[in-house]
């Protein structure tokens, strides 16, 4: 995707509101992750040929997923997905169904300067392969962004049965998202299956439109949606819990649920440093790769540094212990990479006088 593109799908998202669910129903098992936060699933109904019933055809959710671990914060980047599977037998011949994503969020989000992560896998592969070839962006008719198969704008996407296909963007909040202490999306229009919720009847939700054609669906469309959470910019010095449940302010939660610290993060005394993390990467295929961090907030930080691969659903790629030797710049290893570009992020889990704290997200290239 070109820059311009990118450009002008920051510009046309910023302006936008969420939208609509249209059926509670078991996600895929692609998205079974411990650390993506999925939302409302939504299915749609086909005629199956073979036992010449009515049953599940295309399945689909949204989520979310914070490189700290926790609730992101204003001004800290993380990442949103949609993404949709055929689990029914369709009666055409392909055993396909065309998919045209329309992603429709609500006002106040940032875009960085990186390209829409997308991919097409079998549903029970647990390392889906994600790539970055150019899409077609475009303004929807339900006031959401459009994504084609194309950039010209001409074709939708396919899919065939036992097949997921995948899109995952980083953000940056601008202000407070609150959730479900907001309205949910409910309007006639999703009801009806034809379309999302307008903007003022979604509050802090996010949701993707898969419309779908070609399978023989009841439906014109699958409409998951996720309610989203955004806490305040932090205060340097203030570093108390962020939980999702806005009423249980403090709490740290439990490993692998939403709002929960990253595994191994060390809780920062009152009055610690805000840290912060900056990191370079050099790989190559077939081989280890190497990444340069730097964690600020002290002179000499001290704790472990984690290099997570966001392409693989946030697996840990490298690990290293920083010491006061290290005056906070450390060379972490980086295992062997498969070739295609992958999303990299280094996390420092914090210690007693700095807080933990993660690096923008950085596309690399293994060729």
């Amino acid at each position: 995707m070109t820059t311009a593109k990118l450009r002008s799908l920051a510009a046309a998202i910023a302006s936008l509101t969420a939208t609509a669910l249209l059926a509670v129903s078991p996600a895929p098992a692609q998205a079974e992750g411990t650390e993506w936060q999925d939302g409302y699933s939504a299915s749609d109904t086909l005629y199956n040929c073979i036992t010449q019933q009515y049953s599940t055809g295309v399945t689909a959710n949204v989520g979310w997923w914070s490189p700290t671990g926790q609730v992101p914060k204003v001004g800290e980047p993380f990442y949103l997905r949609g993404y949709a599977a055929l689990i029914g037998l369709p009666c055409n011949k392909e055993g396909s169904v065309a998919v045209l994503p329309e992603f429709v969020l609500p006002a106040g989000f940032a875009f960085p300067e990186e390209p829409v992560q997308w991919g097409i896998n079998a549903i029970d592969d647990t390392t889906p392969t994600l790539g970055t070839e150019p899409v077609g962006v475009y303004s929807g008719a339900h006031g959401g962004i459009v994504l084609t198969a194309d950039e010209a704008g001409e074709h939708s996407f396919t899919i065939k049965r036992g097949e997921i296909i995948e899109f995952r963007f980083p953000v940056v909040a601008t202000r407070e998202f609150k959730g479900t202490a907001t309205q949910a999306p409910m309007c006639q229009l999703r009801m009806a299956s034809d379309g999302p919720c307008k903007p003022s009847e979604s509050g802090d939700h996010m949701q993707v439109a898969f419309f779908t054609a070609g399978h023989g669906s009841l439906q014109n469309a699958v409409i998951p949606y996720v309610p989203l959470f955004v806490g305040p910019a932090s205060v340097p010095g203030n570093n108390p819990g962020n939980p999702v449940n806005p009423g249980n302010p403090g709490n740290g939660g439990t490993p692998g649920a939403p709002g929960s610290p990253i595994p191994g993060q060390v809780q920062s005394a009152p009055g610690a440093a805000t840290g912060t993390v900056k990191a370079s990467y050099r790989v190559k295929a077939g081989r280890p790769g190497k990444a340069v961090v730097k964690v600020g907030g002290a002179k000499a930080p001290t704790g472990t540094v984690v290099i997570r691969d966001v392409t693989k659903g946030g697996k840990i790629v490298g690990r290293a212990k920083l010491t006061s030797r290290h005056r906070g710049s450390i060379t972490v290893r980086i295992a062997k990479l498969s070739p295609g570009s992958h999303q990299l992020v280094a996390q420092y889990l914090g210690s007693a006088d700095v807080t933990a704290a993660a690096s923008p997200p950085k596309t690399v290239r293994v060729r």
